[in-house]
């Protein structure tokens, strides 16, 4: 009876990471296939119905926020992923502001945005050449981050001075597993002070390595995955030093600030 027990234990261990390996699988097809139908079917209805660009665009982000939110349910309820999100009124409250977060899996952009109506983001120029997101990230007019540098803090400073929130990922890419938090790029700082813009922080934490950089999808954890994610209080866009210095200086000052930050909430439980 004794040596039962574990064996039930293990076999049943197994049969969760089967399952749990197909409905990841699963979900990320539908993850493709939806956005695909998206780009043939909806967003073009958009442009015809929708002369304004603007208006268009934050149509498409609604849908895209929607979509994201749909697919988390389908996470939940499949057993694959949980999310335990604090702090999603400050998100949905919030005008012309940086929303930044760390970036430890590849899910951290669809729950995050999963709790707002609308949001601007900087993604990945490969997105723009993605045969499943090209038209998604296309009719949202979100900011590619292969531009020239100065461009991209003029289009996203453009956007947070017009009341739009603007998110980025501070690292530019996906933690690396085994790390807390990787190296942070300056542009961040320099969005904020050009804009200007105050900063949302939001740190996202996850049970287990898997969907890090250099993870594959199908390398599933023994249990399932849980997120938590907290949002911040507001940090100033000037980071504590004087208005008068060069922005070079302002910037090296705001980015130390906002890794104090994430590198403080990673290792201790608060936020």
């Amino acid at each position: 009876m004794n040596k039962i027990r574990p064996l039930m234990s293990h076999l049943a261990c197994k049969a969760s990471q089967a399952w749990r390996l197909l409905a990841t699988g699963m979900a990320f097809c539908i993850f493709g296939v939806g956005a695909v139908l998206l780009a043939v079917t909806l967003f073009p209805l958009l442009m015809l119905v929708l002369q304004n660009r603007v208006k268009r665009r934050n149509a498409a982000q609604f849908v895209i926020c929607r979509g994201f939110r749909l697919f988390c349910f389908i996470l939940k309820i499949a057993g694959v992923a949980s999310v335990q999100f604090e702090g999603s009124e400050k998100l949905l409250a919030a005008k012309g502001k940086l929303i930044i977060a760390n970036h430890p899996t590849l899910l951290d952009v669809v729950i995050i945005l999963a709790q707002m109506d609308r949001c601007q983001c900087v993604v990945k120029h490969q997105l723009f050449r993605n045969p499943f997101m090209a038209g998604v990230v296309r009719a949202a007019g979100f900011i590619r981050n292969d531009d020239d540098p100065e461009k991209l803090v003029t289009d996203a400073a453009r956007h947070l001075r017009a009341g739009d929130c603007v998110m980025i990922f501070p690292e530019g890419t996906r933690t690396a597993s085994g790390e807390k938090l990787g190296h942070l790029q300056r542009g961040v700082a320099n969005i904020a002070i050009s804009a200007p813009a105050d900063l949302i922080p939001v740190v996202v934490r996850c049970n287990h390595d898997t969907l890090k950089k250099g993870t594959p999808w199908y390398n599933i954890p023994p249990s399932r995955i849980q997120y938590n994610v907290r949002v911040g209080s507001t940090i100033s866009a000037t980071g504590g030093s004087d208005p008068s210095d060069a922005r070079a200086r302002r910037s090296r000052a705001l980015t130390t600030v906002i890794k104090h930050y994430f590198c403080d909430r990673l290792h201790h439980d608060h936020a």
